[in-house]
């Protein structure tokens, strides 16, 4: 605290920092500099004559915000200078300032229902029944109707392996966005889909898997992932 407090004090009073060297009877600024920048703390003689210098105490001066501290004060100081009514209508605005910083707003806990598994990678296409005795209150994103647990590493590093993944019901998504895709009947993964010329491609953000090309007609949009 004393390194802040030195700079703020010096700063205030339109200090340099070799002015303030002088008057602590040194040649030069680097002791100043240094003391500013925390990399060690003067001898107590000296923390005295710059407690006597700034006119604050020493115990203050090494333990307390002083730029907080001295602007309470002005602040207290200008309240003293107004006339009753004109005090009054500043407490009336800082008491309503202060109600308002401590209004907290409830907001609806959001929930989305677990629907199962997710594979990310495409030869290892699962998904679980709708479980809708399970849901997922934990930091569920605006617009999202339902989760999926992901399996595999494919969708790393945006999905890990075990990740909830957010989505929102809706046939179809941009090209590159990612979307929980049904391919055929058989089975529901997690992909970036890709349009061309009339097929889709499915591509893993894990360079390690190749993309999938598959024909549009073969491939259902459940939901866009929601990221």
């Amino acid at each position: 605290m004393f390194a802040e407090n030195l700079k703020y004090l010096r700063e205030k009073n339109n200090m340099e920092q070799l002015e303030l060297a002088e008057k602590l009877g040194r040649k030069s600024s680097s002791s100043i500099s240094e003391w500013e920048k925390g990399k060690y703390t003067p001898k107590l003689k000296t923390l005295n004559e710059i407690a006597k210098l700034f006119k604050v105490d020493i115990d203050d001066l090494m333990n307390i915000d002083l730029s907080l501290e001295l602007r309470n004060s002005s602040i207290e100081a200008l309240y003293n200078q107004l006339e009753k009514p004109r005090q009054q209508k500043v407490y009336s605005y800082a008491e309503h300032q202060l109600d308002e910083q401590n209004k907290v707003v409830e907001l609806p806990n959001r929930k989305a229902p677990l629907l199962g598994d997710v594979a990310a990678n495409p030869t290892e296409l699962t998904y679980g029944d709708p479980v809708y005795d399970e849901e997922v209150t934990s930091n569920v994103p605006s617009g999202a109707d339902g989760a999926l647990t992901i399996q595999g590493d494919s969708m790393e590093d945006l999905f890990r392996n075990g990740d909830i993944c957010f989505f929102h019901r809706q046939p179809d998504v941009e090209n590159g966005e990612i979307a929980i895709v049904e391919i055929d009947g058989t089975g529901v993964t997690c992909k970036k889909v890709i349009k061309e010329n009339g097929s889709i491609i499915l591509r893993s953000l894990n360079d390690k898997y190749k993309d999938r090309k598959i024909e549009k007609e073969s491939v259902r949009i459940i939901g866009k992932v929601l990221v």
